[in-house]
């Protein structure tokens, strides 16, 4: 994202204290069964549309101003999809505790979905670890789920996992699509990205999450296919104090670069810091993170540390959006609330809410998990974040990946980078 200021993490901090006091407010009938972790309703209406997003921790910066989009393209809709009158509630799958999103949560939130008979759909979720344990659930209650930032390979498609991708799909019938691109695609820029900078060797970390250890894993495959030599793919761990001796370890390899598969909520802001302090600053030795580190509050979390990072996205900068529908949504969204800069799935989450709103209007008075068959084979010629379509797995077809770079505090636009399909299915293994 280019030029986002730090500022605007106070006020999306706000934004949060505004949703998080809504949750105490006690819901209408109609959306009785929820989980508790919800808002208030946004709008009203017969039916409702949740999202489920990590609202506490290092991420909740995306995830709020995602609730914000929605909620935008809901009202501009007069809260009316097709014949049918909907409200919207933002619920929280994260804790306090762990600043991040929780297996326990996921789980108790998706078993509340599934008992509230006039929900149409959810939009989540941000992470894939907690896809994971969500949509199965879905499935089996004939829900749709569609994802702002799911980025993990195996949630649609086959990546050599056992049961991947139809454990998730317990019914046999799919319920699930995304806007965002998948890893294959992104691991396969990143590691065009090093080739470009004349890297010729890389040591990789990856917080053992499926998005994690997925994207650590298609970066590797395509760093390899490349010719660049990978010294390691190892685990950091999120309750460490501090990554001192794991990176000394590292330092007798002299590493050209290293790559850090995971989110930035999972103590990375320590771990930059760590890496600058044995390693050297990022202009000495590389530092290249993928999505999970593309948000405000990492050069927040990561101080000076986070200097000349290198961050991507696996789509479009939410703020370079060119195309006529993008441009009037950033417009329309800084406008509403008062933002200087959009964070990385801020489009998406618009996106996002489109496709499930656009499979709720073509089912029309059908059956809930009817919706979920019109997930599938959407053509979006003048979608927020450009012309797509959603495949018949329910992935988008975008390949673009934004290199973005943290200088001042603030990230800017360095390269898009298209990789070429043969490297991302080399980045699958």
């Amino acid at each position: 994202m280019t030029k986002r200021r730090l500022a605007a993490s106070v006020f999306l901090a706000a934004g949060l204290l505004v949703l998080s006091a809504a949750v105490a407010n006690a819901r209408p009938a109609k959306t009785s069964g929820l989980p508790n972790t919800c808002s208030k309703p946004f709008g009203k209406g017969d039916y409702v549309i949740a999202s489920d997003l990590p609202l506490q921790g290092s991420l909740r910066p995306l995830s709020v101003q995602i609730v914000q989009a929605i909620q935008l393209e809901l009202k501009s809709m007069n809260y009316r999809i097709g014949g049918k009158t909907v409200q919207y509630v933002s619920c929280d799958d994260s804790t306090a505790a762990k600043g991040s999103w929780d297996p326990q949560t996921c789980t108790n939130n998706a078993n509340s979905y599934k008992s509230v008979s006039n929900l149409l759909g959810v939009i989540g979720t941000f992470n894939s670890g907690c896809a994971e344990i969500i949509a199965p659930i879905l499935n089996r209650a004939g829900i749709a789920m569609v994802s702002p930032a799911n980025t993990y390979v195996g949630l649609t498609k086959p990546t050599g996992v056992a049961g991947e991708p139809q454990k998730y799909f317990p019914s046999g019938k799919r319920n699930y699509a995304r806007v965002a691109v998948p890893d294959n695609f992104q691991g396969a820029a990143d590691a065009q990205f090093l080739k470009g900078k004349g890297i010729k060797s890389v040591y990789v970390l990856n917080d053992g999450e499926a998005y994690g250890s997925g994207i650590a894993n298609n970066f590797v495959n395509a760093a390899k296919a490349l010719g660049i030599e990978v010294l390691g793919n190892d685990k950091w761990d999120a309750a460490q104090p501090n990554y001192q001796s794991l990176f000394q370890g590292i330092a007798s390899k002299n590493p050209g670069a290293i790559f850090l598969g995971g989110i930035v909520s999972n103590n990375g802001g320590q771990l930059i810091k760590d890496k600058v302090s044995v390693l050297g600053d990022n202009s000495k030795v590389l530092l290249l993170g993928p999505d999970g580190f593309n948000v405000s509050s990492t050069p927040t979390d990561a101080g000076s540390a986070a200097e000349g990072m290198y961050v991507t996205i696996g789509g479009q900068d939410p703020n370079k959006l060119s195309n006529a529908p993008g441009a009037a949504f950033v417009k329309a969204f800084k406008k509403a609330y008062h933002v200087k800069e959009l964070e990385a799935y801020t489009g998406y989450g618009a996106q996002a809410f489109l496709v499930l709103a656009n499979a709720i209007q073509k089912n029309g008075n059908g059956s809930r998990s009817n919706v979920t068959k019109y997930l599938y084979n959407q053509n979006f010629p003048n979608g927020i974040i450009g012309s797509f379509k959603i495949d018949s797995t329910g992935d988008p077809s975008l390949g673009g990946v934004t290199v973005d770079q943290y200088v001042g505090g603030q990230s800017k636009i360095i390269t898009v980078i298209n990789a070429p399909a043969a490297l991302a299915v080399k980045a699958l293994g």
